[in-house]
């Protein structure tokens, strides 16, 4: 297991939704953070960076949980700190948009390999369509 990011009452820290992050006591937060490579790290209703991550201001820190907006909140989601608000909600938007980038880049090259094959498929379908439908399309030959 990871070791717990050091934080401080006062200090801003990023911090995974809880249901989106290793969880507490399993996983591991690295293992967590790699899945960043992917849009959403992986999970289909991702689309916004606010989703998977907040910021908080620590009001207190205790051994396993912190204290801010009133609530408890694990220790091991915090992924950074910062002294603003600001430096951790660029990190967020950074850490969220490198699986966005990559996945956009996987879809545009296998678009681009594909494309020939892709075409020659549909024309292969289409003409089986027309030749099972000789009395919509016509006769071929």
């Amino acid at each position: 297991m990871t070791a717990l990011v050091l934080i401080e009452s006062g200090q801003w820290v990023l911090a995974y939704v809880e249901h989106f992050g290793p969880y507490p006591g399993e996983g591991d937060l690295r293992e967590a953070l790699e899945r960043l490579d992917h849009g959403g790290s992986g999970w289909d209703c991702l689309y916004r960076p606010q989703q998977q991550f907040e910021v908080f201001l620590v009001e207190r820190v205790m051994p396993k949980t912190f204290l801010a907006d009133g609530r408890r909140h694990y220790r091991n989601l915090v992924i950074a700190t910062a002294s603003s608000a600001g430096e951790l909600l660029a990190l967020r938007d950074k850490l969220f948009a490198i699986g966005f980038a990559a996945d956009r880049a996987i879809q545009e090259e296998t678009a681009r390999r594909m494309a020939d094959f892709k075409r020659k498929t549909r024309a292969a379908a289409l003409a089986k369509v027309h030749a099972a439908l000789p009395h919509i399309f016509g006769r071929s030959g």
